[in-house]
């Protein structure tokens, strides 16, 4: 993933590379805690840009917000 801010430019190339960028766009639209609670709720767990990834590593209040997006996910189906 490459970040330019000044350039306003996010780009990433490869399917890691890609949730990377997606997680940064989270966090730079919404919050940290909000990216790291939709990482914890992909499962996504490699080099990530967050330690969240598994719920012996997230924070209690990013459990919470993961367990909210779930509960919200199959109440939408």
């Amino acid at each position: 993933m490459v970040e330019e801010p000044d350039a306003r430019i996010i780009t990433a190339a490869g399917v890691s590379s890609g949730l990377d960028m997606g997680l940064r766009l989270v966090e730079l639209l919404t919050d940290r805690t909000t990216a790291q609670a939709v990482q914890l709720w992909m499962e996504y767990d490699p080099q990530p840009p967050f330690d969240s990834g598994h719920p012996s590593r997230a924070t209690p209040e990013v459990i919470a917000r993961a367990a909210a997006y779930e509960s919200a996910a199959r109440v939408a189906q």
